[in-house]
């Protein structure tokens, strides 16, 4: 190669020489480098952020350094390297896209960082739908950014997509408002899966949430779809949430039961209640409330912490033994409804007799 052209193809020598050195070491080092930069985050926060980087880090490197090398290059071909610098442009503009692209993950620690900043509580199926969204965006700026460099309007693009987007709003409206309802849900939690809730008129423990609507199971097993733009629309009463359970019941004794048994028998209850270990030791009511028809009634109320509905079903059937034997021990029995009847006067056995002639 003669002097002269060696002279100016050097710089592009150089260039490339460059390039491959730097790629070679951002492989190596890469992660080391960041690791080091970012050396306040967590231990899996610099290696999350690695991976994130080195495919679009390496796609830069390598079209940067042929961009360079096509803008030095010697030639008398400018359109050739106009459009050679055109593309690695290009290429440097998608790996910066990539890299947000790879950020926008709901698994990355960049989503997760900018979602506790924000204070925001994500349930894994919105985090996947936001980061859906945001990556979509990406897409769609990287896309504009890269039209846009090679001198095409983009006016057009975007009110194509405005247009776009309005007819698939107007199309979808009811999915998109169970879609818009879903992200309420995962963001207020008025509760969760598998809470106990009442929303309208349907009763039962919720099993799944989805973009367009909330599955609940009923006492009587049924699996019932709710459309999320209904729930949010609909007072919900979530009996998981509360901090304790009414337990509350009515003890029916017989009419035989002197005022003294009455009283004992209601003292035992009261300090057999506050004594069990499973019932709050606060509110707790047993009175002498009635005279019914068949029974004198001893209304218990009390409240326990376990708020589930099995659990809770068992103390009350602790509550209901303790009663019995309680009852048991005072020597009072339990009412059941009876009915007396008094005859004034019998009939005499000749009118029995004609009667049954």
């Amino acid at each position: 190669m003669e002097p002269t052209l060696l002279k100016e193809w050097l710089p592009v020598f150089v260039i490339g020489a460059v390039t491959v050195i730097v790629y070679m070491l951002f492989r190596i080092l890469s992660t080391r480098a960041i690791r080091f930069i970012l050396n306040k985050l967590p231990d899996d926060a610099d290696q999350n952020i690695a991976t994130a980087l080195y495919k679009p880090g390496r796609l830069a490197i390598i079209s940067g350094g042929i961009y360079f090398m096509a803008q030095t290059a010697p030639l008398d071909v400018p359109r050739i390297q106009t459009f050679v610098q055109h593309v690695m442009a290009s290429f440097v503009i998608i790996a910066f896209h990539w890299v947000w692209y790879n950020f926008f993950s709901s698994t990355n620690y960049v989503f997760s960082f900018l979602t506790k900043k924000g204070k925001w509580s994500l349930d894994a199926t919105l985090g996947n739908f936001i980061s859906m969204c945001l990556r979509i965006l990406v897409i769609c700026f990287c896309i504009a950014a890269v039209v846009s460099f090679w001198g095409f309007d983009i006016s057009g693009f975007v009110a194509g997509l405005s247009i776009g987007g309005l007819a698939v709003s107007l199309a979808a409206k009811d999915s998109l408002s169970n879609i818009i309802a879903c992200c309420i849900i995962m963001l207020d939690h008025p509760f969760r899966i598998g809470d106990w809730i009442v929303c309208n008129e349907i009763e039962g423990a919720v099993e799944s949430i989805s973009f367009r609507s909330t599955n609940v199971r009923t006492l009587a097993q049924g699996l019932v779809n709710i459309p999320n733009s209904l729930i949010i629309s609909t007072p919900i009463v979530n009996y998981s949430v509360r901090e304790r359970r009414r337990i509350e019941m009515t003890v029916g004794v017989t009419y035989d039961t002197t005022s003294e048994q009455m009283k004992t028998l209601i003292e035992d209850l009261t300090e057999a209640l506050k004594n069990h270990p499973q019932i709050i030791n606060q509110d707790i009511s047993v009175a002498f409330t009635d005279l019914a028809d068949s029974s004198l009634n001893i209304l218990i109320i009390c409240h326990t912490y376990e708020t589930s509905y099995a659990a809770y079903l068992k103390v009350r059937e602790k509550v209901n033994l303790l009663v019995m034997d309680i009852l048991a021990k005072d020597g009072v029995s339990c009412a059941f409804p009876s009915r007396s009847i008094y005859v004034e006067t019998l009939p005499s056995e000749k009118k029995i007799g004609s009667s049954l002639k």
